[in-house]
């Protein structure tokens, strides 16, 4: 009777163990239900601020536009040409946005603007841009064309903090067509050296060529050179050196006082370039 007693106990206790597995097995299952509503409840109210911020941005017609300064001359290879970039907003509501200048290849903006839109070369970040209801700003960019072509520059807005209704004025390009440069050469830096000549000692008339548009150097060709002191004709001998025109001239050492009065000319780009000068003999 004792044992039997012992395996009633005994199965009671195991019961009891069965019963309090369960519940413990429900109190996870809660939990975990719990846990996944709330990351619910969370993320619905994450979604519901991010909405609202989208929405808070409002609407805005932002428009860019870029252009050709009227004054400018035809654009041609190696001289820089002005072109007007300008952004505005006619609302309803004010904005921010990125505006970006996109150059094509062999293109350089060699001067920033009041935009802000930098130096350089290919894609140019302006900044981000606070655009009020009906703000209009422009500037202008100085670009440089290394070579005659054709080139598409592009203006665009980027990251616009407010839904536009009219996106297709949020772009705008030009094409610009450049020219080769026609040279007009000039003289640049005459000298004459010794800076005081003396009689008897080689006297040395010089100058160089540049472009008058652009001033890059053009090389001389066909140096003349004449001369002369009171009634006595100087000899002078004619060359290219170093890039310059230059003539050598050998006064008399009789000429002390004298006055050596002479020209040097030379051509470039088929033109006959000519200078006059005047020098007192000591």
């Amino acid at each position: 009777m004792g044992e039997t007693r012992a395996r009633r106990d005994r199965l009671s206790a195991s019961r009891k163990n069965r019963s309090r597995g369960r519940r413990a097995r429900w109190a996870l299952v809660v939990q975990l239900v719990v846990a996944a509503v709330v990351l619910s409840v969370s993320a619905s109210a994450t979604a519901s601020r991010t909405i609202s911020a989208r929405s808070d941005a409002g609407s805005a017609d932002v428009d860019v536009s870029i252009k050709l300064l009227p004054d400018n001359p035809a654009p041609v290879a190696g001289v820089p040409f002005g072109v007007d970039i300008g952004i505005g907003n006619s609302g309803p509501d004010s904005t921010s946005t990125h505006l970006l200048v996109d150059l094509p290849g062999g293109l350089t903006a060699t001067v920033a603007n009041r935009l802000g839109c930098p130096t350089g070369t290919g894609t140019l970040d302006c900044g981000l841009l606070d655009l009020a209801v009906e703000d209009s700003f422009d500037g202008e960019s100085r670009l440089l064309a290394a070579q005659p072509g054709s080139y598409t520059i592009v203006v665009r807005t980027s990251d616009l903090r407010a839904t536009d209704p009219n996106l297709a004025n949020n772009s705008a390009s030009l094409t610009v067509t450049v020219g080769a440069a026609s040279l007009n050469p000039v003289i640049r830096s005459f000298a004459i050296a010794p800076r005081k000549p003396k009689a008897g000692i080689a006297v040395k008339v010089s100058f160089a060529v540049a472009d008058a548009v652009t001033g890059g150097a053009l090389p001389p060709a066909g140096v003349r050179c004449s001369a002369v002191a009171a009634a006595l004709k100087v000899p002078g001998r004619g060359k290219v050196a170093a890039g310059r025109a230059t003539c050598t001239f050998h006064p008399p050492r009789n000429a002390t006082g004298k006055t050596l009065r002479g020209n040097i000319s030379a051509t470039a780009e088929g033109k006959r370039l000519k200078r006059s000068f005047a020098v007192r003999l000591r």
